[in-house]
């Protein structure tokens, strides 16, 4: 941990910078990368994570597939088709510059040694992504760890400080409006810090209930940003899946091009009944949607039958370029062809909220002096497979573009000594040495709460209301706790975001009465382009959730349009 200023009247260390980066993700490594190319010689960047920068978020735990539009793709009917898919819940200018970037930010990555697979002729290898017909994604030689360590190593290069180990528990507003940097605990000695910027941008990824990616993926950068007056968006959107307590499989789009379709317990393939053009090559909301019907029509259990994948290609199935699942298959041995290929039972699954700070294209938030990127930002709420990196690798290098403009337009921050020390108090607030750790316990009940089919997936008004009861209670125990060590009081914060996400998830999927994208209504099962082509916005008001719409602009593509009225992708695999 690089060394400051020591600060008075309590133990801390102050940091100057001039642009913070918070999370280290795909979409806070590019916004680092970016601001410091922007930036004029001697732009001082600073990178944090509350673990390991290079080897910490989403992407260091995926295959890292994205989406690149090659120069001679229809890049107008690649927007057009996401903006669809995302049923029009999208920033579409923001959207079409990340796809019209995207070729040459292939090419920066290559120019940190970044290898992407190219076929005999000198082509990269790409794939179709899972409810697209246009879009095309690849992924990088050694996987989501490669290309976060080869984005570290680029950052180590272009002189950006990084903070490894370090859990940002507050934003700073100093002595104004505009943010002015961040203060932190170091995550396993306590340390406190802060973190002064001109420009902060928040690339903490959504918030999710330790649902998948366990350690790394908490979102808490969203509702700091939320408490500093920031405006979120997007809460009542998730990305909802099918999936499997038994392990993780990083592979369902491509298992079901090469044959693999989802069953019930009567052996019926069920998804052509629920969406008749894609069937199983639907997007995976609507997957789990079909799912939640089947189990509430008692068609439970439902599998993904991998037997129908052929022989020759199923090796693909049980490697992987990610390296812990690699592990997990090699630990396993012969029964990891039992348990991909046998009957494990899969369930409707929802892996993260889509809830996102509110900003321009420009990846600018409503406050001063602060910026977003990654699935911290909501530009978007439908990710799909490859898109969602894409989505963070263009934002980021928005985003830090843009934090290096705000460097000439906000004035030089001065901190406020009395909001520093009442951070550095709440940040330790839940101390308590003489207690026992018990945050897992309300993550339990949480979880059980938020995984609900039937109030995360297929929901309606009754059980909504029953499920903020259960919320309230379980807040009224969590504010008992206390942490005797950092580990614990990292995971209490961690936890405590958690808890009032889950609130604005409730109240918005309440407010929007009507279905679309992810959020399916058993009692408004339509899509109301009349009345709900709009954002659900949340800010808060006087320490209260307030919740409202924004009208979607469609500068690009408006419901109605031929987007979806062919589909050429008819056979399995077909380029």
């Amino acid at each position: 941990m690089p060394r400051g200023e020591t600060m008075n009247g309590f133990s801390g260390t102050l940091i100057d910078t001039d642009i913070l980066v918070i999370g280290a993700g795909a979409g806070g490594l590019l916004a680092a990368l970016s601001a410091k190319r922007h930036g004029a010689p001697g732009t001082r960047v600073t990178i944090a994570d509350t673990w390991l920068v290079g080897r910490t978020g989403h992407t260091a735990f995926s295959n890292a597939w994205t989406v690149v539009v090659e120069p001679d793709d229809d890049l107008e009917a690649i927007t057009r088709e996401i903006i669809a898919g995302n049923d029009w819940i999208a920033d579409q200018l923001l959207i079409r510059e990340v796809l019209a970037m995207s070729w040459n930010r292939l090419k920066d990555l290559e120019g940190l040694d970044l290898k992407f697979p190219k076929d005999d002729k000198g082509r990269y290898i790409r794939r179709p992504t899972r409810g697209l017909d246009e879009t095309r994604v690849l992924c990088p030689e050694g996987g989501g760890l490669e290309f976060s360590w080869r984005l570290r190593r680029g950052l180590e290069a272009e002189g950006v400080q990084i903070l490894d180990r370090t859990f940002v528990t507050g934003l700073m507003r100093g002595r104004g409006d505009a943010i002015v940097g961040a203060v932190g605990i170091h995550s396993r000695t306590g340390e406190f810090y802060a973190i002064k910027a001109r420009a902060t941008v928040v690339c903490t990824n959504a918030i999710t209930f330790r649902s998948g990616f366990v350690r790394d993926i908490t979102g808490t950068g969203t509702l700091l940003a939320y408490k500093a007056g920031a405006t979120l968006r997007n809460a009542e959107l998730s990305y909802t899946r099918p999936g499997t307590p038994r392990f993780y499989f990083e592979g369902i789009t491509f298992a079901i091009q090469e044959g693999a379709r989802f069953v019930n317990a009567k052996g019926e393939q069920f998804m052509p009944r629920h969406e008749p053009v894609w069937g199983d090559e639907a997007d995976v909301p609507r997957i789990a949607r079909a799912m939640a019907i089947e189990h509430q029509q008692g068609n439970d259990p439902l599998y993904l039958d991998m037997s129908l994948v052929p022989e020759p290609v199923r090796e693909t199935f049980i490697k992987s370029k990610v390296k812990w699942m690699e592990y997990f298959y090699r630990k396993l041995g012969k029964e990891t062809q039992t348990e991909i290929f046998g009957s494990t039972p899969y369930y409707p699954q929802n892996q993260m909220t889509k809830m996102g700070i509110r900003t321009d294209a420009a990846c600018r938030s409503d406050v001063p002096g602060l910026l977003s990127a990654g699935l911290a930002q909501a530009g978007a709420a439908n990710h799909f497979a490859g898109f969602h990196i894409g989505m963070c690798i263009g934002t980021g290098w928005i985003a830090g573009r843009s934090a290096v403009e705000e460097l000439d337009r906000l004035r030089a921050p001065v901190l406020d000594a009395d909001e520093v020390r009442a951070l550095h108090a709440e940040s330790n607030r839940e101390r308590n040495d003489a207690e026992a750790a018990k945050s897992d316990r309300v993550l339990r009940d949480l979880q059980a709460l938020m995984f609900a089919w039937d109030v995360s997936v297929w929901k309606h008004a009754a059980r909504l209301e029953r499920a903020l009861d259960r919320l309230a209670t379980l807040r009224e125990t969590f504010g008992a706790l206390r942490a005797p060590h950092t580990h614990e009081l990292v995971r209490l914060k961690e936890t405590e975001a958690m808890l009032l996400a889950a609130e604005f998830i409730l109240r918005a999927s309440l407010y929007r009465t009507e279905s679309r994208l992810s959020h399916f209504r058993e009692d408004c099962d339509f899509r109301d382009d009349a009345n709900w082509l709009c954002w659900v916005d949340i800010c808060d008001a006087c320490g209260a959730p307030q919740l409202s719409r924004t009208p979607i602009p469609t500068p690009i593509s408006a419901p109605g349009g031929p987007e979806r009225q062919s589909v050429r992708r008819t056979i399995r695999g077909a380029p």
